[in-house]
């Protein structure tokens, strides 16, 4: 079960990736952060980031208004310590409307049952969700949420690289 929900979650990354529009234009985030050693295998652990949207730099030549839909293009998780990240279970990756965490949060990215032979490198399924509203006000609050089938070895830094595409009208 566990092969036929990995070739499913791989064929529908590939075909994400595939299928993206060239004419989107990329915006791109990197955030980091400590997954901590002995970390409890039963809650979700989450960890929120404020980011700036950086308009200017993404998408210079337009207006919020001149921007049809932006949608996640991609999310991966990576470790440079060697760790192998097959001790995580679940990855969801969300977005609060408005900047107001007490609103329920709108899903990015997501995988279910991590495989075995992850590796240091995590690549997290994007939804597709539009962002154009939660993005246009620049700036935005999002939250990963990490679940556990086993006890991370040590405390490690993580990267979460992360992007989505701007569509202009």
């Amino acid at each position: 079960m566990k092969k036929l929900v990995f070739a499913f979650s791989l064929f529908l990354l590939l075909s994400q990736y595939s299928c993206r529009d060239n004419n989107g234009i990329d915006m791109i985030y990197t955030r980091d952060f400590n997954i901590i050693a002995g970390s409890n295998t039963w809650d979700t652990h989450y960890y929120d980031f404020h980011v700036d949207v950086n308009w200017d730099e993404f998408l210079p030549d337009y207006s919020p208004e001149e921007i049809d839909k932006i949608n996640p293009s991609f999310a991966q998780l990576t470790n440079d310590e060697g760790f192998n990240l097959n001790f995580i279970r679940r990855v969801v990756i969300q977005i609060y409307p408005d900047e107001d965490t007490s609103l329920t949060p709108i899903e990015m990215a997501f995988i279910e049952s991590v495989p075995n032979n992850t590796g240091n490198t995590l690549n997290i399924i994007p939804g597709i969700a539009d962002f154009k509203e939660e993005l246009s006000d620049g700036e935005y609050i999002f939250r990963i949420g990490l679940v556990y089938q086993n006890f991370p070895p040590q405390t490690f830094r993580t990267v979460l690289n992360f992007g989505f595409q701007a569509f202009p009208k």
